[in-house]
């Protein structure tokens, strides 16, 4: 009897140890598998910790981390964007089916980086009557130059240095100066130019509010919790 209660004790630690190192793998698989469609990317990881880990089953998580290279979160996309959840509840039978849904989680903390180039990109095919714009991010400051027609009558060069901001969750371009065909005019106060609209985070599958915005050279680095103010 001893023998046989040793064996089943000893099998009893072997499940659970390969569980221990087996499941964070294969569910952090699912979950990057889930998280596709959430980030818009093809190209997404997730790192899962829980203890015991039998308790991932269930959909339970002590912490979540996935990371999306090219994540498409509304109609602009990250070159990388990186998502740390805490104390997370996912579905569990769609997490079976290798879907994420967030039934519940605690704290997010987000981070995404946008380079001139895609916001270059976004101007150019989102912004009425802009051409061929061209963006150049420098620590602090944005500038935009592009040739803007007005209804195909005429067109103009038009040179914007402003700055990315946010009003809690949507993140817009604020322009500062303004230049009409390389003179400085007054004020761009009503013009669709004033203010850019660049991205909403209520696009997420998680409430965020924007905390931090760096702009640095060739890129801006946004950063989002869900911690209130």
């Amino acid at each position: 009897m001893k023998r046989l209660l040793s064996i089943l004790f000893l099998l009893l630690v072997v499940v659970f140890a390969a569980a221990e190192t087996v499941l964070p793998r294969l569910v952090g698989d699912a979950v990057a598998q889930g998280m596709r469609a959430a980030t818009g990317s093809n190209q997404v990881t997730a790192a899962v910790q829980k203890r015991p880990a039998l308790l991932m089953l269930g959909g339970a998580f002590d912490k979540i981390t996935v990371t999306a290279l090219d994540a498409k979160i509304d109609k602009l996309t990250f070159r990388e964007l990186r998502a740390m959840l805490t104390d997370v509840q996912l579905d569990r039978d769609k997490l079976w089916a290798r879907q994420a849904a967030i039934e519940r989680v605690r704290d997010v903390e987000l981070t995404g980086t946008i380079t001139q180039d895609e916001l270059a990109r976004y101007l150019n095919q989102t912004v009425k009557g802009v051409r061929n714009a061209a963006v150049v991010i420098t620590p602090g400051k944005m500038q935009v130059t592009t040739t803007y027609s007005l209804g195909g009558l005429a067109s103009m060069v038009i040179a914007l240095e402003g700055k990315v901001a946010s009003d809690g969750q949507r993140i817009k371009f604020v322009t500062e100066r303004f230049f009409l065909n390389n003179m400085p005019v007054g004020g761009t106060s009503g013009s669709v130019l004033a203010e850019i609209p660049l991205l909403d985070l209520k696009k997420l599958p998680f409430g965020v509010i924007v905390r931090d915005i760096v702009m640095e050279n060739g890129q801006v680095t946004i950063s989002a919790d869900n911690r209130p103010r």
